[in-house]
């Protein structure tokens, strides 16, 4: 059986372009990772979702300016989503409601609440990229036509 992968702190750090491990240790004070059941003396870990989960919050706070208090309330409608089984595609916008962080795709119903957009597609390439998975088949082609060029 194939084991999951897991991620400390240290890859968490990495995977978001060295965040220090102050901000990592603010996110896991945040639902659902505040609830989570942990072993003293021994490291936290992580899944891929949980990393998707911190890029979502990293760009919340670094582009939209989203303070602490308020991530509080939106974490656990990010970590639902992302943990519930689904097809991903290339593109996925979603959508974060304010109020209770609520996410769900753009798409699916009109916006008519305050909250965030955001491009769920690229938070997933920054962690695949770190994980070292090939880009997606969307950009093949301008690779394959960028070494046709230059040869």
């Amino acid at each position: 059986m194939i084991k999951p992968l897991s991620f400390t702190a240290k890859d968490v750090c990495s995977a978001l372009g060295g965040v220090c491990r102050s901000r990592v240790h603010a996110w896991v004070q945040l639902p659902p990772f505040s609830f989570m059941v942990t072993m003293e003396r021994s490291a936290r870990r992580f899944s891929k979702a949980d990393l998707v989960v911190m890029a979502v919050l990293q760009t919340l706070e670094d582009q939209f300016g989203v303070k602490s208090r308020l991530l509080g309330q939106l974490s656990g409608g990010i970590h639902k989503y992302l943990a519930e089984l689904k097809s991903v595609t290339a593109e996925e916008w979603i959508f974060i409601r304010r109020s209770d962080g609520a996410t769900r795709l753009v798409h699916a119903h009109p916006i008519s609440e305050s909250g965030w957009v955001l491009d769920l597609a690229e938070e997933r390439n920054r962690i695949d990229v770190y994980l070292g998975i090939v880009p997606p088949q969307r950009e093949l082609p301008l690779i394959a036509d960028m070494l046709a060029r230059s040869q």
